[in-house]
């Protein structure tokens, strides 16, 4: 489980990036901390939330089953 935490992770930062978002921002606009961002995109929480992960994809424009893929 903890390989695909870390490739949802991997998507969520380089969706972010190609946004050119900061950190702050995506966490702003997703009502959630840098710190829960960071550590989503770090692979350092076991399991996020599916309401935040909803909200995430929602902000990055992208389906939620996209980063399960």
């Amino acid at each position: 489980m903890k390989q695909k935490i870390d490739g949802l992770g991997q998507k969520i930062r380089e969706r972010r990036l190609e946004l050119g978002w900061s950190q702050k921002y995506l966490a702003q606009v997703s009502g959630r901390s840098r710190l829960y961002i960071l550590k989503v995109e770090n692979g350092q929480i076991e399991s996020p939330g599916i309401k935040a992960l909803e909200k995430i994809s929602y902000c990055l424009g992208i389906k939620l089953e996209e980063l399960w893929k």
